[in-house]
């Protein structure tokens, strides 16, 4: 079972996934910060009313009389002012040096001995509280202490305002700031995603340098091992095919030779009794040499071995004709009746690899229809496709072998002959290394075999 593919890695998701957690973090330390000195702000304030309350009391007090007690002058109309509050509290007291209470509300303790701070928190009735201690001398001789408190429901409230407002703000800012850094990234990697399409677009043979116009100086080291790979590869297989061509003329020369030379004996030899012989083997060579062809042939078309630079326009209506004219004579032999129904047709292509795929497809045809067959080979264009098709009326393919047979070596059980199983593989190679669609299918009212190849017309 193969394995799904892996998402292939962005540098977009990459950049942002990086970068989000220093501004996850700098908005969590932001948030805090702002927390503090917001919610400084706010008990600053706060704490300063409380002080002006205390003041404001200690002007309502006269200096003790004979007897030491000190005049409180708060009437019951500045009491309902100073705790007129809708929202929290407010809680006063006055004491003397000794502690006394002079005026105000009992429950309000002053704070342990020797606190210093004039602020302080402490809980009231079950609710806390926020006070202030203030130190006045009544006329100039007579100490007391007044102590205003008040609950802390205004105070939560306004540090809750400000901490929703301070969050809210800093997360549409890190949103914003997040959104500009997408943008900025996708901007940025445009010429990556180009130079990914430019590759995308090309044919695995397309072997040509790549642009770096447009490629980011970042980049431009891999471009440039990228086309050193590609020119390496162009040479490679520029190299493999010259050694292919040189290995074939050096093969099918001494062949061809051995051919005739046997030829020429068996017609030499009379009736000697050696004429059988040497027939059998002037065949066998023949198949060598056939073979040997075949597996040159094959090699030849391989991805490996294919690059576009010899590709060119290729007349397919020319190469059906061509076809038929090599093979007439054979079909004649053979009482085959081998015709052309060419139409204009024209594909980007390697010459002499389509009159490989047409030769082996017609040499196909050819062994397998009997005497009497009919042999038709077909150019022309469908929509934006051009097609080459060779069509017979013999045995035909079973449907669950017209895949076999595409393999090499493959022949199907029982097939006449002595071929050696590499011709439709020679074809699927050819029409893979033109990105073409080889199909195999039934012939004319479900006789025979057709084989067709559908190109990217021209």
């Amino acid at each position: 079972m193969t394995r799904p593919a892996e998402p292939a890695p962005s540098v977009s998701r990459r950049l942002l996934g990086l970068l989000l957690l220093p501004l996850a973090l700098l908005l969590g330390i932001g948030v805090f910060f702002d927390y503090v000195s917001g919610s400084a702000a706010i008990r600053a304030a706060y704490d300063r009313a409380l002080h002006e309350m205390a003041l404001a009391v200690a002007a309502h007090l006269r200096d003790a009389d004979a007897d030491g007690h000190i005049d409180a002058d708060l009437p019951p109309q500045a009491v309902a002012v100073l705790r007129a509050d809708s929202v929290d509290s407010i809680y006063f007291a006055v004491r003397a040096a000794d502690g006394h209470l002079v005026s105000g509300d009992e429950e309000l303790a002053p704070p342990a001995a020797g606190a210093r701070s004039e602020f302080g928190d402490g809980s009231l009735h079950g609710q806390p509280i926020r006070f202030v201690r203030h130190a006045a001398v009544i006329g100039g001789r007579t100490p007391v202490t007044i102590m205003i408190g008040e609950t802390t429901r205004k105070r939560s409230a306004a540090i809750r305002r400000i901490i929703t407002s301070v969050v809210l703000t800093d997360i549409v800012q890190l949103a914003g700031t997040l959104l500009l850094v997408w943008l900025g990234v996708r901007y940025g990697v445009r010429p990556l995603r180009a130079l990914g399409e430019q590759i995308a677009q090309r044919s695995a043979r397309d072997l040509a340098p790549l642009d770096r116009a447009q490629v980011p100086a970042e980049v431009r080291p891999l471009v440039h091992t990228l086309n050193a790979l590609f020119e390496t590869v162009r040479d490679s297989a520029r190299a493999q095919q010259q050694f292919l061509a040189d290995a074939a003329h050096q093969l099918r020369t001494p062949l061809t030779g051995i051919i005739a030379q046997l030829d020429l004996l068996a017609r030499e030899s009379g009736s000697n009794g050696l004429a059988p012989r040497l027939l059998a083997l002037h065949e066998s060579t023949r198949r060598l040499a056939h073979t040997a062809n075949q597996l040159l042939a094959l090699a030849r078309s391989e991805r490996s071995a294919t690059t576009h630079d010899d590709f060119a326009q290729v007349d397919l209506e020319a190469l059906a004709t061509d076809a038929v004219a090599q093979y007439l004579d054979r079909s004649l032999l053979a009482h085959i009746d081998l015709g052309a129904e060419a139409s204009p047709a024209r594909t980007l292509g390697s010459l002499w690899l389509l009159r490989e795929l047409l030769g082996n497809l017609v040499d196909n045809a050819l062994a397998y229809t009997p005497a009497g067959g009919r042999v038709t080979v077909r150019s022309g264009t469908e929509g934006a496709l051009a097609f080459l098709e060779v069509e017979d009326d013999g045995p035909g393919i079973p449907a669950d072998q017209r895949m076999q047979v595409r393999e090499r070596f493959r022949r199907l059980p029982g097939s006449p002959g002595n071929g050696c199983g590499l011709g439709l593989a020679i074809v699927d190679e050819i029409a893979h290394a033109h990105d073409a669609r080889f199909v195999i299918t039934e012939g004319a009212d479900g006789r025979g075999t057709r084989a067709r190849i559908d190109f990217r017309a021209a």
